[in-house]
């Protein structure tokens, strides 16, 4: 067992989403996503963990980007505005995966919660 890092119990089971560091369920929301200190703080994922955190999300758009984009500018003899079609779509593609980063970054998802095992 670990104990918690805000109240000293032995059952800090928990790791907050945010903070990452080890709580017991009394001191986590009721919704067990974040410690009380951080949803008091209404503290937020920087850039550079949001990308850590959902980088399968983030390696899967780039594949989906690659297979649908990508190849069309190395096929010969296309027309010049397949080149404006394929920022087009770029850009398409990206807007949704950055409004999904944004909100998961104020309200993350329940299955990201990480439990401790022994």
């Amino acid at each position: 067992m670990y104990k918690c890092d805000f109240c000293g119990s032995a059952f800090g089971d928990r790791i907050c989403y945010f903070c990452e560091k080890s709580c017991c369920t009394s001191c986590m929301t009721d919704d067990k996503t974040r410690c009380k200190q951080c949803y008091i703080h209404k503290r937020r994922l920087g850039w550079k963990q949001l990308v850590k955190k959902n980088k399968v999300v983030l390696i899967f758009v780039g594949l989906l980007w690659l297979y649908a984009v990508f190849p069309g500018p190395l096929y010969p003899g296309l027309d010049p505005t397949f080149y404006t079609i394929s920022i087009v779509a770029a850009v398409l593609i990206m807007i949704p995966i950055g409004f999904a980063l944004f909100f998961w970054s104020l309200n993350p998802p329940s299955s990201d919660l990480k439990k401790r095992r022994d």
